[in-house]
């Protein structure tokens, strides 16, 4: 029987691979660095902050430049929305909410507002990161503006 040219028949011990002895970690994607870790870190920085950077400006500028700012709502502003913060965590903690609360229940609801308390304030934290490394559009060179007679 002919065989081609470059079939060899040999058996299975004496198969040599010379693709190999990567690792795994090789195969499916290049080890991270401080670098990426850095870049990671920037950018789960910018997503948290743009997603809280419209309710940032609205509690400040907003509250400042909205026709009837008096001192101390701009604190007023920023701790009611803390303060929403914290029931809301609160009102979602994983103790009971019904019926007879027990200390260990209070607690865990107390403790998961504070978490969200926090959270808000990182958001906030965020947002301020967001609006000192990045530039903002201006809308007066970014929109075509029409005027109407």
């Amino acid at each position: 029987m002919m065989m081609p040219a470059n079939f060899s028949a040999i058996s299975e011990n004496e198969m040599t691979y010379v693709n190999g002895g990567a690792s795994l970690a090789e195969i499916l994607a290049p080890e991270l660095k401080v670098e990426n870790w850095q870049k990671f870190n920037t950018n789960m920085v910018t997503i948290i902050g743009n997603s809280f950077l419209g309710k940032y400006v609205e509690n400040t500028v907003g509250v400042l430049f909205n026709g009837a700012y008096k001192p101390g709502n701009l604190g007023n502003a920023w701790l009611t929305d803390v303060k929403g913060a914290y029931g809301t965590g609160s009102d979602a903690g994983f103790g009971k909410h019904d019926g007879e609360l027990t200390a260990g229940d209070k607690f865990l609801n107390g403790a998961n507002g504070v978490l969200n308390a926090g959270l808000r304030m990182v958001g906030s934290a965020a947002a301020i990161y967001n609006l000192a490394t990045g530039t903002v559009k201006n809308d007066v060179s970014e929109k075509a503006w029409k005027v109407e007679f």
